[in-house]
């Protein structure tokens, strides 16, 4: 199974879980049904649980709820969502009520109509789609399950318009594409500038020349990069006595392993820009994801070009400024001020696969890779990697849940 993991976030734009969405991969011989689709997702949540540290909202089917399949998991932070029609089956509202019994915890996909929920689901999450519901309608269904004592959770929340009418309405959490920063995020001019500076320099050997003595410059030049630089560097095992200055550090281990280190700096600084560690995690996930599956391009870029791709495609949202505008402002060489336009070359057209990727648009993804000619089970199996290694570069740690 191909999956994605979209971030719930709350009202405060804090990231509280994620919601898991899967889609079938290439398979030999005759399709599997939803029910077979369903538990072989089943079988990757246990590794998915330990990756992102946060609640999972796990789609299932209810005939995964009748047999009871998921209290195999039940010791996992996950919530099953199964969609509100399945209460119409009296044996699968019983089955429910058992496993809730039993400790696991359900959302419904939809509205419910027709009968009262049963008092088990007091509290519990009901996913709205913003996509497929008229704005005053999604409005109305909004207010009626906070008044029920419900919890609405709206997915398909793609734009800044949607943002503001769902929260005004009342909804707890949402999901969607990664949004600019708002306005109540102050901005932080000494962190965009060392961004901007740090991506100059990364883009000014990401043909895969050496670093020279302007790098040295630029890192004395800028004591915000520096002194993340070398927090970075010292927290590796050099021995005994570590780095006294990136000056001293460049001496020990040379330009390239610092401006390597400076790739998760950077990605670091993107997060604090936007006041956002996720968008942190997603920069540094790209730029990875960028490198590994940039391999299999017809003429691979160089992997820093490949690396500064994958950041430069979230600068847009930290920065709250235009791609196009961030491209002239950087002075990017073509093929990456295209991965910021028209994504017309193959580093740009890999980054309209990792956004696919990225937020589950399956169709468009299968649609990509072929034209790439990537399977899209190495984009999906690179991302998880992806993922794990950016946690750890950036030391994420477990925070809070749903």
């Amino acid at each position: 199974m191909l999956i994605s993991l979209a971030p719930l976030r709350d009202r405060r734009d804090r990231v509280m879980g994620y919601a898991l969405s899967a889609y079938p991969a290439e398979t030999r011989g005759a399709p599997l049904s939803p029910d077979d689709e369903a538990r072989r997702t089943l079988e990757q949540i246990p590794q998915l649980s330990r990756m992102v540290g946060r609640s999972l909202l796990v789609p299932v089917t209810p005939a995964l709820v009748r047999d009871g399949t998921m209290t195999r998991f039940a010791s996992l932070d996950a919530v099953w969502l199964v969609a509100s029609e399945a209460l119409d089956d009296a044996t699968t509202r019983r089955a429910m009520d058992r496993l809730i019994g039993s400790g696991l915890h359900f959302a419904l996909q939809g509205f419910p109509e027709g009968e009262p929920l049963p008092p088990s689901l007091a509290g519990s999450a009901i996913v709205l789609d913003a996509a497929r519901t008229p704005a005053r309608l999604l409005e109305r269904h909004v207010r009626a399950l906070l008044e029920a004592g419900l919890r609405p959770l709206v997915r398909g929340v793609d734009d800044r318009a949607t943002r503001h009418r769902v929260l005004s309405a009342g909804v707890l959490m949402y999901t969607g594409r990664q949004l600019t920063r708002g306005a109540a995020v102050a901005a932080d001019r000494p962190t965009e500038d060392s961004i901007l500076r740090a991506m100059a320099i990364l883009a000014a050997f990401s043909d895969g020349r050496p670093p020279d003595g302007s790098f040295d410059s630029f890192v004395r030049e800028d004591p915000h990069v520096a002194a993340s630089l070398l927090k970075a560097i010292s927290s590796a095992a050099l021995g005994v006595r570590g780095p006294r200055s990136v000056s001293h550090a460049i001496t020990l281990l040379g330009r390239d392993v610092i401006i390597e280190r400076l790739v998760a700096v950077t990605a670091r600084l993107i997060g604090e820009a936007a006041q956002d560690p996720e968008l942190a995690l997603a920069a540094l996930r790209r730029a990875r994801l960028c490198d590994r599956v940039g391999t299999a391009l017809d003429a691979a870029p160089h992997p820093r070009a490949r690396v500064v791709a994958g950041l430069l495609s979230t600068l847009e949202f930290a920065l709250a400024s235009p791609s196009p505008l961030i491209a002239q402002r950087l002075g990017l060489p073509p093929a990456l001020r295209d991965v910021l336009d028209a994504r017309e070359q193959p580093l740009g057209q890999l980054l309209d696969v990792v956004d696919a990727m990225e937020y589950g648009w399956w169709d468009d993804l299968v649609m990509r890779c072929r034209r790439l000619g990537i399977r899209p089970q190495v984009v999906a199996d690179a991302w998880l990697e992806t993922w794990k290694s950016s946690r750890d570069e950036l030391g994420i740690a477990r925070t809070d849940s749903f």
